[in-house]
């Protein structure tokens, strides 16, 4: 995964309040306190919490490679998308979880790379921020987690969070595994497996702990092991993370997925040359693909007669 959707989704949302995290072991990877985005609205009782994707680094080398202010905290509140401006417009409350760790938002463990303590503390950035706004979370009328790419992975990583508020929905954007697509993950064992998972999963989530990473990536079995019932998932043919597999069994995957959760979105992108942040149909809800009519069909109408439980709430074209 490339870092280009964390950046060329950025928009403003209005008189949003950046924050710090407050648990020292919420950190960036240079070892700032993790900052995140919260826009309050206090005639609702309403909320989502949106996660930012963004790549990941599986090696030092590729830490290295990644731009310095994806390993800082962000400085700036203008880091909504498409998704939280239309929430926001609905009157929802709003909170933002940037993406400064490389690990999809899993890790609490250190690296020593160039000779300096790199910290992986995903994980305990979103314990920390989910923390801190517990008391409103678990009163929420309607409370809806999404993310994209890296920040849908972290959805599953941080189910059993997740889980422990009453109902929640979830919209997880371009990362998702069906039942091919976990399949294969799960032989990912050997050759360079063995060191990307000493050095992006040495410290796995508790829930996740004596298990195989791919267990932990949103699936339907993950948040079905967390009591996690209202999911959307959005995961197109053509996606370059979706093509592990036998492409018939992953498309029967995706049906048996939607029809299973009455919600969901699935495009032949690549077919269509429906181009998101890196390939074919990744990244939906953070770009202009959100309110875009494809074959007659816009994902943003889709999301919201879901969430108020009337209308369309599926689309299948491959």
């Amino acid at each position: 995964m490339t870092m280009v959707g964390f950046i060329a989704g950025f928009a403003t949302i209005a008189n949003a309040e950046l924050r710090n995290t407050t648990s020292p072991d919420a950190l960036c990877n240079n070892g700032e306190q993790a900052t995140y985005a919260y826009l309050e609205n206090r005639k609702s009782n309403d909320w989502l919490v949106y996660i930012h994707g963004g790549g990941v680094a599986t090696n030092a080398d590729q830490y290295l490679n990644r731009p310095s202010g994806m390993k800082s905290p962000t400085k700036r509140d203008h880091f909504g998308v498409r998704l939280t401006n239309d929430f926001q417009d609905r009157g929802f409350n709003i909170i933002i979880i940037g993406y400064c760790s490389s690990d999809l938002h899993q890790g609490f463990h250190t690296h020593t790379i160039g000779g300096e303590t790199v910290y992986f503390h995903g994980r305990k950035i979103v314990e920390n921020i989910i923390d801190l706004h517990k008391d409103q979370l678990v009163t929420a009328k309607r409370l809806v987690f999404a993310g994209y790419s890296a920040g849908s992975i972290a959805l599953g990583f941080n189910a059993d969070l997740i889980g422990q508020f009453n109902d929640p929905y979830i919209i997880a954007d371009s990362f998702w595994l069906d039942a091919e697509s976990l399949q294969m993950r799960l032989s990912w064992t050997k050759g360079p497996w063995t060191n990307i998972t000493k050095f992006l999963y040495k410290n796995l989530p508790d829930h996740c702990k004596d298990d195989h990473w791919g267990h932990c990536f949103p699936s339907r079995p993950q948040f079905t092991k967390h009591g996690i019932n209202k999911v959307f998932p959005i995961w197109n043919i053509g996606d370059r993370y979706a093509r592990h597999g036998d492409q018939t069994r992953v498309k029967q995957g995706i049906v048996s997925d939607v029809k299973h959760y009455s919600a969901g979105y699935s495009i032949d992108a690549e077919a269509k040359q429906i181009k998101g942040f890196e390939e074919w149909g990744h990244v939906m809800t953070a770009n202009d693909l959100y309110e875009k009519k494809i074959n007659g069909v816009v994902l943003r109408e889709l999301i919201w007669n879901w969430i108020d439980g009337n209308g369309k709430t599926t689309h299948i074209d491959h």
